[in-house]
């Protein structure tokens, strides 16, 4: 598997792990990339922490990664997505 970095946003804390959550995260990617890991049913990586530019008890940050496996969709995703970097190889 490899993970690749594509974006963060910001939302209240009580939108993690809703609906609402997913709606920002759309948001911030775009429909088409969004709908591209949907579709093939890669799976979304969140890591949440204190906002750095809001009140942290009511807002959090939300670094956004997706993790692909290591086959030519990987390739073809960089190349359509370029904006997506490479973090790391996953065994």
């Amino acid at each position: 598997m490899i993970r690749y970095f594509l974006g963060s946003c910001e939302y209240k804390w009580s939108h993690a792990d809703t609906r609402n959550e997913q709606i920002w995260i759309q948001r911030e990617l775009g429909d088409e990339l969004y709908k591209t890991v949907e579709s093939n049913n890669w799976e979304w990586k969140l890591q949440r922490s204190n906002s750095q530019t809001m009140p942290d008890d009511i807002y959090c940050r939300c670094d956004i990664y997706v993790e692909i496996p290591n086959s030519k969709q990987a390739t073809h995703f960089v190349l359509k997505y370029p904006q997506a970097k490479q973090m790391e190889k996953i065994t």
